[in-house]
């Protein structure tokens, strides 16, 4: 539930009941070899999408997590559109409190238009909660609601692209 991968339908929440000191190490064990696993089969359920901060101080970002914002006035709704993404391992997450196009293009791929309807919309476009999408066209697709070169339209908050900074890794 804290990592916000899938929807826990269990509600119940059992009391601990009256175990001693020793037990609950070793159950507490047996839940990190759980996590060992799941994570080595490929299962990060108990990650979240995006690192939380621990400190109060910001702190740079590390190298593999890459932020990223989209800002661009809509044709559909005429609203400034204005949304950040972070580029993780595992792909890209638009983050939660990005603004959302509302209005889906006839050009939307099918699985960005799924993901839209079932993604936590507010009624002003805003995004309440993070979503992992695998490339950055569909981070940008997601957020557009149509069809979008995200290497082009995601660009660093000093204005470079990710095209241009995958450019510059070649050399």
């Amino acid at each position: 539930m804290d990592a916000s991968r899938y929807i826990v339908k269990n509600g119940n929440d059992p009391t601990p009941g009256n175990i001693t000191e020793e037990k609950e190490s070793e159950l507490e064990e047996f839940i990190d070899y759980a996590k060992i696993i799941m994570g080595a089969l490929g299962h990060k359920l108990f990650e979240p999408l995006t690192d939380k901060p621990k400190a109060a101080v910001p702190i740079e970002s590390p190298e593999d997590e890459l932020l990223l914002f989209l800002k661009r006035k809509s044709r559909k709704s005429g609203l400034v559109i204005e949304a950040s993404c972070k580029q993780t391992n595992e792909g890209f997450v638009v983050l939660k409190g990005s603004h959302i196009e509302t209005i889906d293009s006839e050009s939307i791929p099918p699985g960005i238009k799924e993901r839209r309807q079932k993604a936590k919309i507010d009624e002003n476009g805003i995004l309440q909660e993070d979503i992992l999408v695998r490339s950055p066209s569909y981070a940008a697709a997601f957020v557009i609601g149509g069809h979008v070169n995200g290497l082009i339209e995601w660009k660093t908050k000093d204005g470079v692209s990710l095209k241009e900074i995958e450019n510059n890794e070649d050399n």
